[in-house]
């Protein structure tokens, strides 16, 4: 992975060889992008109400999340997302963040929260956190870390498959959820 500028947009990775070969972009949200990226999270809530999941469409996520959030976010240069560069649509996205008070310390690390990817676009939520990694490795940061809900045994598996370790939980609210890392620079 290597960085370059652009006009459009601050921050751009790309792969080349493997899978991603070229087909998505990792950069900052736009401004006008804002409302497609909270379209995207209210299709993941849909989706989660089809297949019985109770997290973001039981707390009132869109009330304590609304588009003011995210364009706070953008301003500050930590709100990215993963285009489709065929497509020019977004498929998944994040705030980075270099500070969270759901954490006890703060260590060297990037933060992920609002992390929502498309229910088409299979392998996009992945893509997105490897060009992250890369981006808080950039940084000089020693983590990555996120949190997710206690008791969701599916992304259980899929943030342990992906090298991160339950290292706490945290409270925020009705909010429950389990702190995790991932050690920047080891598989």
């Amino acid at each position: 992975i290597y960085w370059r500028q652009c006009k459009r947009c601050k921050i751009i990775t790309e792969e080349r060889g493997s899978y991603m070969s070229g087909k998505y972009l990792f950069r900052e949200i736009e401004q006008e992008e804002i409302p497609r990226f909270c379209s995207l999270i209210r299709q993941r809530i849909a989706w989660m109400d089809e297949k019985g999941i109770r997290q973001w469409n039981d707390t009132g996520y869109e009330e304590e999340y609304p588009q003011s959030y995210y364009e706070a976010h953008r301003r500050k240069g930590q709100f990215f997302v993963l285009e489709d560069r065929n497509t020019e649509e977004i498929v998944s996205g994040g705030v980075l963040k270099e500070e969270d008070d759901r954490w006890p310390d703060q260590t060297s690390a990037v933060y992920l929260h609002n992390f929502a990817s498309s229910i088409t676009e299979r392998g996009a939520g992945s893509i997105f956190l490897q060009y992250a990694e890369a981006y808080a490795a950039s940084r000089g940061k020693r983590y990555f870390r996120l949190d997710s809900p206690e008791g969701n045994q599916t992304l259980e598996q899929y943030y342990g498959s992906r090298g991160y370790t339950a290292v706490g939980t945290c409270v925020d609210g009705p909010y429950k959820g389990i702190l995790r890392q991932k050690e920047l620079g080891k598989s």
